[in-house]
């Protein structure tokens, strides 16, 4: 017995020639949101590493500043504006100075480290304040002013009984 076979009909003809490159239009949708997808990933990635480099100049930034405090306590105490204080540019200020260079820009005039010895509260002390500023490299806006950068700013009485 021979099978007959009936021609195919125009309708399922079309049916399959417009299916055809469904398959590859998938794929490329695929490959779009793939894509995304990794380079939002590169994107984290890249702010992540931003984000600890900040952590560690911070970090620095306030052993550096805590440092120079510190070296204060240890000196005569009458001594501290004409050593410390940014106006009287002293030995003590500028090995300060020196040692902030470690961080990304703070060597530029607009960065440059401030410290300022007033009076204190009793007759013996004095308050002394430590600014050290720095900029991340390629930072350009935000921060403690216009001109972009990152701050710390400590405070200590300093004096003898």
């Amino acid at each position: 017995m021979t099978a007959m076979r009936s021609a195919p009909s125009v309708n399922h003809l079309r049916g399959r020639r417009s299916q055809r490159g469904s398959f590859l239009l998938e794929a490329l949708v695929g490959i779009a949101i793939i894509s995304f997808g990794i380079l939002g990933i590169v994107g984290l990635q890249a702010q992540s590493i931003r984000w600890v480099n900040d952590a560690q100049y911070r970090s620095e930034a306030i052993y550096l500043a805590n440092a120079v405090i510190a070296r204060m306590w240890a000196d005569n105490p009458a001594n501290l504006k004409a050593e410390y204080d940014e106006t009287a540019n002293g030995a003590g200020y500028n090995a300060f100075k020196d040692a902030v260079k470690v961080l990304p820009n703070a060597n530029l005039t607009d960065y440059a480290p401030i410290i300022t010895v007033d009076p204190g509260p009793a007759n013996n002390s004095s308050l002394v304040t430590v600014t050290v500023r720095w900029r991340l490299p390629g930072e350009t806006k935000g921060g403690f002013d216009d001109k972009g950068g990152s701050q710390y700013v400590t405070s200590a009485v300093i004096g003898s009984n």
